[in-house]
């Protein structure tokens, strides 16, 4: 069974792999399928060979009725990486209370954005280093 190491390069498969057999070892051709986005149903297929170059990776999308893959007729189109919490939520979550202590600002944030306990954290961390908020004796409020 192999894997690819979790940094792995677009050009860089058939040297990345790790596992527990010597498949690696006697490998000449190594294929391997990427999702660029867990959003949308494509994968991209790599191919590297051992004593020849590599040919262009093909886009992949799976059809839902078929459960089958098809060669993709245009590229995927980019998907903004949004942050599941954005500064805006935090600045609108103490807008509605004026201030708040980090228990109660993290479970608004929660409550209104339905995120996890450490993403509403990260959220309200970023957004006191970005300046958006601040914290004053212990409770949040936005700026003066």
């Amino acid at each position: 069974m192999h894997h690819v190491k979790k940094s792995v390069g677009r050009y860089e498969i058939g040297s990345a792999f790790r596992g527990s057999s010597a498949l690696h070892a006697v490998g000449d051709s190594y294929l391997l399928l990427v999702r660029p986005s867990p959003q949308i149903p494509t994968v991209e297929l790599r191919f590297q060979f051992r004593y020849a170059p590599a040919q262009e990776p093909r886009l992949l999308t799976l059809d839902a009725d078929t459960l089958w893959f098809e060669a993709s007729t245009s590229n995927p189109a980019p998907i903004h990486a949004r942050r599941k919490v954005e500064t805006a939520d935090v600045e609108r979550a103490l807008a509605a209370s004026g201030s708040a202590r980090f228990n109660q600002l993290r479970h608004q944030i929660m409550t209104q954005s339905e995120c996890s306990r450490r993403t509403a954290q990260l959220a309200i961390r970023r957004a006191c280093k970005e300046g958006s908020i601040v914290q004053d004796n212990g409770q949040y409020r936005l700026p003066l």
